[in-house]
């Protein structure tokens, strides 16, 4: 279906959302991926993984190249963060069942992160929000969900293995609306660190980027 939402943030920064209705082939088709790519796909035994992955990839290059740039597929650092090759555009991707979402960035390190909003949000809730947030998000499913997603951009912007979500990564309460823009917080050991994370919900999955 290609892109079913795309948004500029500033004049650095863009990214957006792709909703998965194509097949695999179809998808590497469009990507055409270098061979970095393909050893990486070839590594996913699970079909709908792999299939993300791919999507990934493709809505990353759609921005690269909206940015000027030719895309020459990606790699990772020791903690999972991904680069890419030949470029030094800041991105970040995310995926979940027929969607993957990206943000790309010219000289600011991104993070993003995306999730269908559902009931198992509720059993796992206190693993990743603090007794303050818990209270503050009043039991409300989106506004839960927004919490995760928010907290899992700011995981990938820092790219710090360590860190704990519920008692290292902290959200600012807020009131809760289609999109907006909140205030996290990560505290860990001397460093301390504060973003804005915007949060977007699109149908029926929530999407939280930060940079």
């Amino acid at each position: 279906m290609a892109l079913v939402f795309k948004e500029k943030l500033d004049t650095e920064c863009c990214w957006g959302i792709w909703k998965i209705d194509e097949s695999e082939h179809e998808l590497l088709s469009l990507l055409d991926p270098p061979q970095t790519d393909i050893t990486h796909f070839e590594s996913i035994p699970h079909p709908r993984i792999r299939k993300e992955s791919v999507a990934s990839r493709l809505i990353l290059k759609t921005l690269v190249n909206e940015c000027g740039e030719e895309y020459q597929g990606l790699f990772k650092n020791k903690n999972g963060k991904p680069f890419l090759y030949k470029s030094n555009l800041m991105v970040s991707y995310s995926h979940t069942e027929d969607y993957a979402a990206a943000i790309v960035h010219r000289t600011k390190q991104v993070g993003i992160d995306t999730e269908h909003i559902q009931e198992k949000m509720y059993k796992i809730a206190p693993r990743f929000m603090s007794d303050a947030e818990l209270e503050s998000a009043k039991n409300d499913l989106e506004q839960i969900c927004v919490y995760w997603c928010a907290k899992e951009a700011m995981y990938k912007l820092y790219n710090v293995k360590t860190v704990e979500f519920r008692d290292n990564l902290k959200i600012n309460p807020f009131l809760k609306s289609s999109k907006g823009v909140i205030t996290g917080e990560i505290h860990l050991g001397t460093f301390h660190s504060r973003s804005s994370i915007h949060y977007h919900r699109h149908e029926d999955v929530m999407v939280a980027l930060c940079f």
